[in-house]
């Protein structure tokens, strides 16, 4: 990976904000996306 910096620290703590937010997406939208399967899958 050529932009890796081994010292980046995330010290306003967005990364982990953002980590949070896409968790708890996931997590909200995966029942959706269980039922959109078995619709289609019958």
């Amino acid at each position: 990976m050529t932009g890796h910096d081994e010292n980046f620290k995330d010290d306003s703590g967005m990364l982990a904000v953002f980590l949070g937010l896409a968790v708890l997406v996931g997590m909200s939208c995966l029942p959706a996306t269980i039922a959109w399967v078995q619709l289609a899958t019958g």
